[in-house]
């Protein structure tokens, strides 16, 4: 699922405004923008400032320069068509609907390259090391902007940032982890240089979690102001936002242990899953996620289906997930992951789809804990009743969309969503509860 924020829409290195001068961004672009020397004058002086707050050298000189909203969106479609091939939109749409959280006839790509259009304002790209503006917003009024996106270009210099470009597919997870660290940084030296121009030195560790601060924030106009985004799903809106709003919040966590020297550590080694993000204090601690092995499943099946998906929700993905129908409980469900692969399948026949997940969790607490929820999830998802057959170990469900089975073996969870008989779920449950787990 991570892969629709990550893989599917890769967001290192643009700019997105949000509420309250906020920055979120989106996507990487590459292509001449006019130069114009107030924008060079400002970029200079905001990034020695941002230099001497976070505390790392300026390498080199940071070119700038301005960009129409047309050409924002050209350089958005370029790399969208660069980055994501159309197969692996549809296979990202796909899994999103065998879900329930975008309709199957959503048009991902289409939606994205309109909500960007909306939003995004400005980038820095470390293939060409410059840094683009909005052309139609004064430059007094993105200071603080600036300051986020010129903290991107320091990250480059001094932890390359081009590494995170080709990032190996099949654990978007993890990948989500490795942007929330980035976009943390930034949003963090954003709010310090917006206060350090009021006079105020802002020292994120004698404050409240930042991510709590930033959840609890809201402007009742940002509906009108970005209407695309407030009627976005939630799984592309609460995704955007992840990196910025759960990254300030873990990078705050990583300074309270040893200054921006253990930030720059971080870098190294990297934030190994949403659910370290979430919880810093499991990054601290070394405390990995499991890895899943779910073989392929093509002969389980049987003939006409083909593999179109294949990905790891992590802790983040499943609060989405459940949260879409069973509203706050879902942040609970989802702590205590431990790890998880999913595998999505397509009958070319027919368009049918069906989806494995095998996950595992800390303790016994939390796999029960996560298997009613998930039940709870799939009765208001498809508008079913629990079966009479139903235990507290195995529940399966008959519904429009084909066979949902939910399954607890001790620690671990394993969920059939889109089998057509009871045979084939049969050869799939036991195909998938054959996984291999091993620490990464």
């Amino acid at each position: 699922m991570q892969k629709l924020v990550v893989a599917g829409v890769s967001f290192l290195l643009a700019l997105v405004l949000f509420a309250g001068g906020a920055a979120f961004p989106y996507q990487k672009a590459t292509s001449t923008a006019r130069t114009d020397a107030a924008t060079l004058d400002a970029t200079n002086e905001i990034l020695e400032k941002v230099s001497k707050l976070r505390g790392l050298e300026i390498k080199r000189p940071v070119k700038s320069g301005l960009k129409s909203k047309d050409e924002i969106e050209q350089s958005v479609i370029k790399d969208l068509d660069e980055s994501t091939t159309p197969e692996e939109f549809t296979a990202t749409q796909k899994t999103l609907a065998r879900l329930g959280l975008v309709a199957r006839d959503f048009r991902l790509r289409d939606y994205v390259v309109k909500l960007l259009r909306e939003q995004v304002a400005g980038f820095y790209e470390p293939k060409t090391q410059e840094f683009y503006l909005a052309a139609w917003v004064p430059i007094s009024e993105q200071r603080t902007v600036m300051a986020h996106e010129l903290m991107h270009a320091l990250q480059d210099q001094h932890f390359n940032l081009r590494r995170f470009e080709d990032w190996p597919k099949g654990d978007s997870d993890a990948e989500l982890a490795a942007h929330a660290l980035i976009e943390g940084e930034a949003t963090i030296m954003m709010y310090q240089y917006a206060l350090d121009r009021e006079g105020v030195r802002l020292d994120v560790t004698k404050l409240g979690s930042l991510t709590e601060r930033m959840l609890a924030e809201s402007d009742p106009e940002d509906a009108s102001k970005y209407p695309l985004l407030a009627g976005a799903p939630a799984v592309l809106r609460d995704g955007l936002q992840f990196p910025y709003i759960y990254g300030a919040g873990f990078v705050q966590e990583v300074l309270k242990t040893g200054s921006w020297k253990a930030v720059d550590k971080s870098y190294s080694r990297l934030p190994a899953s949403t659910e370290q993000i979430i919880h810093p204090e499991r990054f601290i601690t070394w405390d990995d996620p499991v890895k899943i092995d779910i073989a392929d499943l093509v002969r389980s099946l049987g003939p006409g289906w083909k593999r179109v998906d294949a990905d790891v929700n992590g802790e983040f993905g499943y609060q989405i997930a459940l949260r879409e129908f069973i509203g706050k409980a879902a942040v609970k469900a989802a702590a205590g992951w431990g790890g998880d692969r999913y595998l999505l399948y397509e009958d070319t026949r027919t368009g049918a789809t069906m989806m494995a997940q095998f996950t595992t969790w800390d303790s016994v607490i939390d796999s029960v804990e996560f298997f009613d929820a998930y039940s709870e999830r799939t009765e208001k998802r498809y508008k079913v009743k629990r079966s009479s057959d139903a235990t507290t170990q195995k529940r399966v469900y008959d519904t429009a969309e084909g066979l949902v089975s939910i399954e607890l073996r001790g620690g671990d969870v394993v969920i059939i969503e889109g089998a057509q008989d009871r045979q084939q779920l049969e050869r799939l449950s036991k195909q998938v509860w054959q996984s291999k787990k091993s620490r990464r």
